[in-house]
Order: C-alpha cells, then structure tokens, then sequence
C-alpha cells in the first residue's frame, strides 16, 4: 500500500468514527433530555395529584369541627359532607402510582399524611360514638384541628422534597 492509500483510508476511518461517535453522543443527549422533560412532567402531575388529594381531604372534613363546637348538629354535617363529597377523586392513587413507579423516594412522605387521613377518620369516628351516646364530646376538637393542620404540613413537606427532585433534573 502506498502512503497515499493509507492515508485515504485513515481519514475515511476517522470520518467514519467520528459519524459514528457524534451520533452516539447526541443519542445520549437527546435521550438524556427526554428522560428529564418525562420526568418533569410526572413531577408536576404528583404535585398537582397530591395537592389536590390533600385539599379535598381537609375540605371534606372541615364540617366536623362545626359539630364539635355545637353550632350544627351531627345529621346536618353529614348532609354536607354528602354533599360536598359526591364526586369521586382519584387523587390519591394516581400520586401512590407515580410515586411507586418513578419517586419511591417520596413513599414516606406520601404514607406519613395517609397517617394523618387515618388518623382524622379515626378522631372522627370515636367523636361520632360519643356523640351518638350524647356524651360530652368537647375533648374531639383540638386533636381533629391539629390532625388537620398536620395534613397541611405533610404536604409542604412531600412539595419541598417533590421540588428539591425538580431541581436535580435541570
């Protein structure tokens, strides 16, 4: 082989590789940003599904303090609890979903506020035996406020967390 020759079929080798290289790395690149965009929008598709399950949650159960106080009676409070809670909300499953599937990171602030909803319905629960039994039922009303709040909480801190992940993703 002459040096002509070498040198023509090195160069068509590096022409070669470095096709081969370039399209490597832009593959990766592009595949990195994909994956960062997709995961970007599963983060704010859990925002938005726990906010929204946190919400209906203390929505649903600020009746009861109400009852608690004696300003409305417990039949009254159901009615509206009936009312206000006639629509089916997914909410929690879809955040348990993308938190199983993409953020298990996030599953022990997620388990810590339905705790909290355990909690609440527990709280709830024992204030509706007493009350039927027309017992004095005054002792219900601050633990309920403070499960409440807690659920507030909760979610500040699953959001903190959920946006300290978003940041990572730049």
């Amino acid at each position: 082989m002459t040096a002509l020759e070498i040198q023509l079929i090195v160069s068509l080798a590096t022409i070669l590789c470095s096709g081969v290289v370039s399209a490597i790395v832009t593959h990766k690149l592009s595949s990195g940003r994909a994956e960062r965009e997709f995961k970007r929008r599963k983060l704010e598709e859990l925002y938005i599904a726990v906010h929204r399950y946190c919400t209906k949650l203390v929505t649903a159960n600020i009746v009861w303090p109400e009852v608690m106080r004696g300003k409305i009676d417990y039949n009254q409070a159901l009615d509206l609890f009936i009312k206000n809670n006639s629509e089916k909300d997914e909410s929690s499953r879809t955040a348990m979903m993308i938190i199983n599937i993409y953020f298990s990171e996030l599953l022990p602030s997620f388990e810590a506020i339905l705790r909290q909803r355990d909690e609440i319905n527990r709280i709830q629960s024992d204030f509706k035996k007493v009350y039927q039994r027309g017992e004095p039922y005054d002792s219900f009303l601050q633990p309920f406020l403070e499960e409440i709040k807690a659920i507030d909480d909760g979610e500040k801190i699953l959001a903190e967390k959920l946006f300290q992940i978003s940041r990572t993703l730049k």
